[in-house]
Formats: structure tokens, sequence, C-alpha cells
């Protein structure tokens, strides 16, 4: 059975299952592009890291989770 990736990074096209594992390779990537680009969002790279770092839970992956959730959507239109 195979696995069917529906979510692809925004930036460099790595396609994952599920929303929160491409925010998780956004996050673990961090080079330039992929900063850059949370950035063009209207959200701060830097913070969101400073803030999955210092509090509990995933709040930082899931904004970062939403916001390709959006890019997604105007991909498929």
């Amino acid at each position: 059975m195979a696995i069917e990736l529906k979510f692809k990074c925004p930036v460099c096209g790595k396609q994952y299952e599920i929303s929160l594992q491409a925010a998780r390779h956004v996050f673990g990537t961090g080079d330039k592009k992929h900063r850059d680009w949370v950035d063009s969002q209207g959200v701060n790279f830097k913070d969101l890291l400073v803030e999955q770092a210092l509090n509990p839970g995933n709040a930082s992956y899931q904004t970062v989770a939403e916001l390709i959730e959006k890019a997604q959507a105007g991909l498929k239109k």
C-alpha cells in the first residue's frame, strides 16, 4: 500500500503525507530560502523557532503547517 504524499514544501518541493511533517521539514532545514518563505507569509521564522524551543507543544509547527496548507490550496487552483 503506497503512502499518498499530499503536501509539498512550497520552497523546495519535497513531498510529505501531512502538513505537520512539511512544517517540521521547514524548521529542520532552516536555510535562508525556507526562513525567507516563512517570513514572507507574515510571520517571523526566528520568533517561531524561539517559541517552539521555550514552550511545550507544537504551536509553531502548527502555525507553519497552516501556512503550508494555505500555500498548497493556492497551488491546486
